[in-house]
């Protein structure tokens, strides 16, 4: 019975913690490095089509209602910041 109510502690924890984060800080580690509106790909062609490729795909899945408007900036963030990682814009 023990092992039971420690299994639905943990799973409650976990959901808690996927929720709200740790001391209110919601785990979005990628947030802060979503663009503003110039993310250097003028000057770099191959990170323009990344971009425009992985952010479209992001922006796909948001109005097919695969994700919500609050997961909608952390794959946007995400998608961005593999883009800048895999062509540094100059």
């Amino acid at each position: 019975m023990s092992a039971l109510a420690v299994a639905v502690l943990a799973v409650l924890a976990i959901v808690w913690i996927g929720r709200v984060g740790f001391a209110g800080v919601a785990l979005t580690p990628f947030e802060h490095l979503a663009p503003a509106d110039d993310t250097g790909s003028a000057d770099n062609p191959q990170l323009a089509a990344c971009l425009k490729e992985r952010v479209g795909a992001v922006d796909q899945m948001r109005a097919d209602a695969v994700i919500d408007d609050g997961q909608y900036g952390t794959f946007k963030a995400r998608a961005v910041s593999y883009c800048q990682a895999q062509f540094p814009p100059q």
